[in-house]
């Protein structure tokens, strides 16, 4: 763990700089606390990965990094008492409870903490909403480009015994009992249990439900259901996407003109239902096709088209639809009818082309690229890259990070310090914030589909129902791993621009 605290708390002792303080009425105790969860799909990220210092310098906020526990070691489960799982939730469980009981030393305020995550960061943020292990424990949280309800983000038992015998047998270890089975697995070199263990399975978040008879469970049902029986901490919420999360995938060697074909579009598209929809009963029927054509009817371009980059942006556009906007749309419908939410949309491309390098023009705002103005990057450059950064980059920057403070400080990112509107989420009015390079504005229909938003939560999950009625699993959520879900998180973990704050 890591604490940032504003300048002026490092000094408070000081006799001639606290009178100082005074006069120029800085507060020296009592700021909100912005606790980060780190990113990386849950098997890999490191609480370095950001550098707060601007944040914390020009927000006045106070800034918490939590390390948790990864991959094998955060979320290998036994199914039992011996390793229930879900370690690396607990470890953040466990920051957020040392951080009511001790932030008050650094000048904090324990009433006023903000969770604040990116990617599998966002997805805990959602965990912890909805588990009895972290209720009072914070009070508000922005969640950045991940989504708990987001296809496959937490695991179910009957997938996980899978997964136990194939540690078992890659570590030459007795399957049961189970404590025998963990004796062995604690002999072997931590380094071999990643390099072997972290190919075998996904490691993610489970439903740890009737686990142990000594402990609560942290996830007592899947999130989409505790969502919908209204079962979760009714916080402000912050939280949204960029336009373009995984457009790196479609990245062809930077090759600007090299969109996708017919075939491609129709394989990949395909590959993303499948997933949604496979059962392990091979001998069960599923209306795959019926499935698959109402999808097809959705997205397929009208007039028809063989034009490539056409192709490739309604593939990014369906992708990025079903993926993070319609579930960003759902988790606002369940969370507005108790708590404010604010939804954004990150749309503005860098104008520098420092931190463009390498990206071709097509391409937006992909994942990781809303962290440079989130954390003040054009004002972190070393001296001689200050002036590669564009003076629009700076300024935008400033706001964005000044905003994020606000929803830290009051609950309102745009309460203090910005002439902007930014509206609540209402069922009647589903709003998003658009921030792009022309102005920041709230959404009308020409600049989100809603109706996509609407197919995916409504009429799809009837089709599928309909289509999967005789092969009916009660804990299914979203299917098994896709080839095209692997594709992406290898594609992106190669491509993505890293980003050193």
């Amino acid at each position: 763990m890591k604490i940032f605290i504003p300048i002026t708390e490092k000094v408070a002792h000081c006799p001639a700089l606290e009178n100082l303080l005074l006069h120029f009425n800085l507060k020296v105790e009592g700021y909100p606390t912005m606790v980060w969860i780190h990113g990386g799909d849950f098997v890999r990220g490191s609480p370095n990965s950001v550098n707060p210092f601007q944040l914390v310098l020009k927000q006045k906020v106070i800034f918490v990094s939590v390390a948790y526990r990864l991959n094998i070691f955060g979320f290998f489960s036994t199914l039992d008492n011996e390793a229930p799982g879900n370690f690396g939730l607990l470890d953040q469980v466990a920051a957020l409870y040392w951080i009511k009981n001790n932030i008050e030393s650094f000048g904090g305020d324990p009433e006023n903490v903000c969770l604040f995550g990116h990617d599998a960061g966002a997805v805990s943020i959602g965990l912890h909403l909805i588990s009895s292990y972290s209720s009072g424990l914070f009070h508000k949280a922005i969640a950045m480009s991940g989504n708990v309800l987001s296809p496959e983000t937490v695991n179910i038992a009957r997938k996980e015994l899978i997964t136990v015998d194939k540690i078992a047998s890659a570590f030459s270890c007795f399957r049961k009992p189970t404590f025998q089975l963990l004796d062995c697995l604690r002999r072997v070199n931590y380094q071999a249990l990643l390099d072997i263990g972290e190919p075998l399975a996904s490691w993610k978040p489970i439903v740890d439900n009737g686990f142990s008879n000594i402990s609560q469970p942290f996830l007592t049902d899947l999130p989409s259901r505790m969502f919908q029986n209204e079962i979760f901490s009714p916080v402000p919420i912050l939280t949204g996407y960029t336009n373009m999360e995984d457009a790196l995938l479609l990245d062809k060697d930077g090759n600007e003109d090299s969109g996708i074909s017919q075939r491609e579009f129709d394989v990949m598209r395909e590959e993303v239902i499948l997933s949604d929809i496979t059962v392990d009963n091979s001998s069960c029927f599923t209306n795959q096709h019926h499935i698959q054509d109402a999808v097809a009817f959705f997205y397929n371009p009208i007039p028809p088209t063989t034009n490539e980059t056409i192709l490739r942006k309604q593939f990014l556009d369906f992708y990025t639809d079903k993926v993070y906007g319609a579930t960003t749309y759902q988790l606002a419908k369940y969370l507005s009818k108790l708590a404010p939410i604010y939804l954004y949309r990150f749309d503005l491309k860098p104008f520098s082309d420092i931190a463009n390098e390498g990206i071709p023009n097509w391409i937006a705002v992909p994942h990781n690229f809303d962290l440079i103005f989130t954390f003040g990057m054009p004002h972190l450059a070393l001296p001689e890259d200050l002036t590669k950064w564009d003076y629009r980059d700076k300024s935008i920057s400033e706001i964005v990070m000044k905003m994020w403070a606000n929803f830290a400080w009051y609950s309102n990112p745009t309460n203090s310090g910005v002439i902007i509107q930014w509206d609540t989420f209402e069922i009647e009015k589903p709003g998003f914030f658009i921030i792009d390079r022309q102005n920041f504005t709230m959404s009308t229909p020409q600049t989100v589909n809603y109706k996509a938003f609407e197919f995916w939560t409504d009429f799809y999950p009837k089709v599928v129902e309909i289509g999967t009625k005789c092969c009916k699993d009660d804990l299914e959520d979203s299917g098994s791993d896709s080839f095209l879900t692997k594709r992406i998180i290898l594609n992106l973990s190669i491509h993505r621009v890293a980003i050193y704050l």
